[in-house]
């Protein structure tokens, strides 16, 4: 096994459940909420505010931003603006990002990682959708809350992660052309998706 995994996803569409299972088949390490925390320990930010931005775009008609986002050592090394906490929460997941693929074999969901490791020779990307009704569900179980409310949140959520990831990776998030692969669980299920992508991944690597 050789093979960098990134899962983007709808909300509800099971991309947690997918990676960790992904993750296990292959018997190598996962990260999604984690990232959070490497964050903020790397960034010195506290992990609650880093929580509160993870996956969120910058309004940047706030700042005044030049031509281009830099890396966290250029920010700091020129002083050109003040940086958005958004702008440097996502520089940061970025590096990370980068040096967990270095390590070798891993899964990660979200945090544009499908975009961040574009250029990543072993990597495949992996997006993942269902319909509606099929993710709320899944959330309203999972959370507790009735259709209606769980019906709210993929709505919000769905947008503010296609904000993110067009924001920051341009304007690429749930378009077919920039993945390997694009599931819709809600026709297969959450583990006949796994084997999906698994298999997948093995003949890639044959």
């Amino acid at each position: 096994m050789n093979t960098i995994i990134t899962i983007s996803r709808q909300t509800g569409s099971g991309g947690r459940e997918i990676g960790k299972g992904l993750a296990d088949a292959f018997n190598i390490p996962f990260y999604d909420r984690v990232l959070i925390a490497m964050a903020s320990e790397k960034s010195g930010m506290n992990e609650q505010i880093v929580e509160n931005l993870d996956e969120k775009a910058a309004n940047r008609f706030l700042y005044a931003v030049p031509s281009g986002l830099p890396t966290l050592g250029q920010a700091a090394a020129t002083g050109m603006y003040t940086m958005p906490l958004s702008d440097t929460v996502f520089l940061t997941e970025y590096e990370i990002i980068r040096k967990l693929a270095e390590k070798g074999p891993c899964v990660l969901v979200g945090r544009c990682s499908d975009y961040v490791l574009k250029d990543v020779e072993n990597h495949v990307s992996i997006f993942l959708h269902a319909d509606k009704d099929f993710r709320a569900a899944r959330i309203a179980q999972r959370e507790e809350i009735d259709i209606k409310e769980a019906l709210n949140r993929i709505h919000r959520y769905d947008k503010e992660r296609k904000r993110y990831h067009d924001y920051y990776a341009a304007n690429t998030w749930g378009n077919a052309e920039f993945y390997d692969l694009t599931l819709n669980t809600g026709v297969i299920g959450i583990e006949r998706a796994v084997g999906v992508i698994s298999s997948y991944v093995t003949i890639r690597e044959v």
